[in-house]
């Protein structure tokens, strides 16, 4: 159910393009892409430490004190599987079953995004079944195998995290209409990005890819709450330097644990990415290397995500 020929085949690494033609249109037919901003339009504009910090902001609140969802979806494996489930859910077919959500298509997709083997897909599914994000069903004529369905409460959770990335581009282009329905968290747009979002693998993939430095903290548990704490903590003192105590801090904001941020943080550091101050009082600052490499990789989520919008609003 995957295209082999994915959007990004059109859009080189670094590439500024805004518009495209002879693309699929998310049915296996020849489509057009409208126009979006791209990477190095979003880096110029005027206001983009504003979006930016506003995508820091919204990522540092989003899931709010649900630790279960905060150490959980700020962590690649499980926030891409978690999302591709409801991206598959969305671009089924009744009438054939080769598209129905099942362990065996989310593993498909998962693979496709660097996430395996497909046992450790199948202990992630049956977590989101325990939490009341997956409902399952005997499939006809093979009661072995299970259909799966998001549950609203999955769709409620996802529609949440559209809007955090949606609402910088909403700040960076207020007259435009496309960004209102994902911030309202319309069922039907949220419906509709998420079966767009199953093109565009290849786009999301590479996004993280090629940003090393922001790619170390969001495969690791929580890693992403811990990098926007740390984002949050060098805009808001002027010399960039952490408040004392930081691995405590990040460790509360995370739902993780002191020793998990500190072993985190100190293999950032031997990467050149943070640098430490261990006593008497834990202070982190993120290097040059780190800020850039997290700059383009807000702009280039945003590029990705203005992509869907656009093709989104389009069908």
């Amino acid at each position: 159910m995957f295209n082999e020929t994915s959007w990004y085949d059109l859009f080189p690494a670094g590439q500024a393009i805004r518009r495209v033609t002879c693309v699929f249109d998310g049915q296996g037919g020849p489509g057009t892409v409208p126009d979006f901003i791209s990477t190095e339009t979003l880096l110029a504009h005027p206001r983009f430490d504003s979006a930016a910090s506003l995508l820091i902001d919204g990522l540092a609140r989003l899931h709010g004190d649900a630790r279960r969802l905060v150490r959980d979806l700020f962590e690649y494996d499980r926030a891409v599987t978690f999302m591709l489930a409801i991206c598959i859910a969305m671009n089924e077919r009744d009438e054939d079953p080769a598209t129905w959500l099942s362990v065996a298509t989310l593993a498909g997709g998962a693979a496709q995004m660097g996430i395996g083997p497909a046992r450790r897909v199948r202990r992630m599914v049956e977590e989101m079944r325990s939490d009341g994000h997956l409902l399952h069903e005997a499939m006809p004529g093979d009661r072995r195998r299970h259909r799966l369905r998001p549950s609203e409460l999955m769709l409620a959770i996802d529609r949440e995290w559209v809007a955090v990335f949606h609402a910088p581009l909403a700040l960076l282009m207020p007259e435009e209409p496309r960004y209102r329905p994902a911030l309202a968290r319309d069922p039907e747009y949220h419906r509709v990005y998420r079966k767009m979002s199953l093109q565009t693998l290849e786009v999301a993939r590479r996004t993280i890819s090629e940003h090393p430095a922001v790619d170390s903290f969001l495969h690791q548990a929580a890693g992403a709450r811990v990098l926007t704490t740390l984002m949050q903590a060098m805009r808001d003192n002027p010399d960039g330097w952490s408040p004392p105590g930081f691995y405590s801090t990040a460790a509360e904001r995370s739902a993780t644990t002191r020793v998990h941020v500190r072993n985190m943080l100190r293999a950032a550091a031997l990467l050149g990415y943070v640098e430490i101050t261990e006593a008497p009082d834990v202070r982190v600052r993120a290097t040059r290397l780190l800020r850039d490499d997290f700059a383009r990789w807000v702009a280039a989520s945003l590029s990705s995500t203005d992509l869907v919008a656009a093709i989104s609003r389009s069908r």
